[in-house]
């Protein structure tokens, strides 16, 4: 038996984030991330008072956490300070002027919730201590577990916000986000793992690469596009599109959608200003929550041994796999396949794996070239068969592919060297399984085609 290594996840030591995972789309814009050191919440000059004055969290709390995320989200800012500076963020003027908000991907997460419920008299508990079976727990084989948490309650002096804040960037890591999500021992964990409808994966829901990336899920389009929003080690901002870039995960690693678990107050005392001293938090077991799902683990057909692998998504009947459930179930059937734009997105985040070089890239690239092949592949054959749900920007499908992969290889290209090569080639044209450029250049398209208008995204 392995010997479990009991730590604290450092801040500084266990920033977890790494920094080539975002795809930035659209008119998100493009925030090439840094390798530089978390830097700590610096502290304020006069702590304002978080009083709770309710005990749990309401459907009404959460959409306002959901509007939150999505203002700062929207609102453009570049970096984590200066999103909370910004006049998306209403809370500011209540923020000690010495404040300033720091984090990387893991933390910002953690910490946008802990700063809403602050500012919202909400209570607050996270896992400060967690056991793992490897050396590094961001990239442990197994799954972490959460064997100690710290509650947030106000002894009768208020809660000094800035330094639960503060300490709050150094206990969490990536290492905090990778647990089983059927494991409830010896503590329940942070998050649950929700069902992948409308409503469950919403504003506010967080994303797990287990590569070392958490994202924040800022809005779900009506077609089913997940936009999210992510921070890195230097603490820019950037926003992108879920899809393949965010490798699937095994259960046991806990990657994928996950919602903060509701909690609750409780043994309080409710004092005569309306507001609670005392008490502990309780979290809610998987069994308790409405939402919580296994399936994006399991499939929508679940297999005995639990794995997605034998088990397909399938949605009105059609097989389908994570990515393209996710969408059709958020848009309740009514998405469409656009591959010139999944085409854009993928070779966006293939690309700076390639530039940034970081641990498994090579890897990951090659797992990633391989699902956009086979999933060009299946979009163009739906295409061929007139399915209707396939919208495009161009003229022609070959000729709106060729444009973009073009651009797209030309990008990638300037910013990796001044070679004029882009380093997606070598990957690209490795076998005749893995060549976009080739299955682009071999469509043939139909002549009855001609009159039929492709549509924008």
């Amino acid at each position: 038996m392995k010997t479990l290594v009991v730590l604290v996840a450092l801040g500084v030591v266990l920033c977890g984030c790494a920094p080539v995972r975002t795809s930035d789309v659209g008119s998100h814009g493009t925030l090439a991330p840094s390798r530089v050191s978390a830097l700590p919440v610096q502290a304020a000059v006069q702590p304002g008072p978080w009083r709770i004055t309710k005990t749990e969290w309401s459907e009404a709390d959460e959409a306002g956490f959901g509007r939150f995320i999505r203002a700062i989200a929207e609102s453009g800012c570049t970096t984590t300070a200066s999103c909370m500076q910004s006049a998306a963020n209403p809370y500011r003027d209540s923020d000690p002027t010495a404040f300033v908000f720091h984090a990387d991907c893991a933390k910002w997460v953690y910490m946008l919730r802990a700063y809403y419920a602050s500012k919202n008299g909400l209570p607050f508990s996270y896992v400060s201590r967690i056991a793992s079976a490897g050396s590094d727990p961001r990239f442990s084989a197994t799954s972490n577990m959460a064997v100690e948490r710290r509650d947030t309650v106000d002894t009768g002096t208020a809660i000094d916000a800035v330094s639960v804040l503060r300490r709050l960037h150094d206990e969490v890591s990536s290492a905090t986000y990778r647990m089983d999500p059927a494991q409830e021992v010896p503590l329940e964990q942070d998050f649950y793992s929700p069902k992948i409808a409308p409503g469950a994966i919403r504003a506010g829901t967080a994303i797990y690469d287990i590569n070392g990336h958490v994202m924040l899920v800022y809005d779900v389009t009506e077609d089913g596009s997940i936009l999210y929003m992510d921070a890195n080690p230097d603490q820019s901002v950037s926003r992108g599109a879920y899809g393949p870039q965010v490798p699937q995960s095994r259960m046991a690693l806990g990657g994928g959608f996950k919602n903060f678990r509701p909690l609750k107050l409780e043994g309080a005392q409710k004092l005569a200003d309306g507001t609670y001293v005392g008490g502990h938090v309780v979290l809610a077991a998987n069994a308790a929550i409405a939402d919580f799902s296994l399936e994006q683990y399991r499939g929508t057909a679940a297999s005995a041994d639990g794995e997605a692998a034998r088990s397909p998504f399938r949605y009105n009947n059609a097989a389908l796999n994570l990515y393209q459930y996710a969408r059709a179930s958020l848009s309740r059937g009514g998405f469409a396949y656009n591959p010139v734009y999944e085409l854009q997105v993928s070779m966006t985040a293939l690309c700076r794996d390639a530039i940034g070089n970081a641990r498994g890239s090579d890897a990951r690239i090659q797992s990633g070239v391989a699902s956009l092949y086979t999933d060009l592949s299946r979009t163009i054959a739906a295409w061929k068969e007139r399915d209707l749900r396939v919208v495009y920007n161009g003229l022609t499908l070959k000729d709106a592919l060729t444009d973009a992969y073009a651009a797209q290889n030309r990008a990638c290209a300037a910013s990796a060297d001044k070679t004029g090569t882009s380093p997606l080639d070598r990957y690209m044209h490795r076998s005749p399984q893995t060549d976009v450029q080739r299955l682009i250049a071999d469509i043939v398209e139909p002549e009855s085609f001609a009159q039929m208008k492709p549509v924008g995204r």
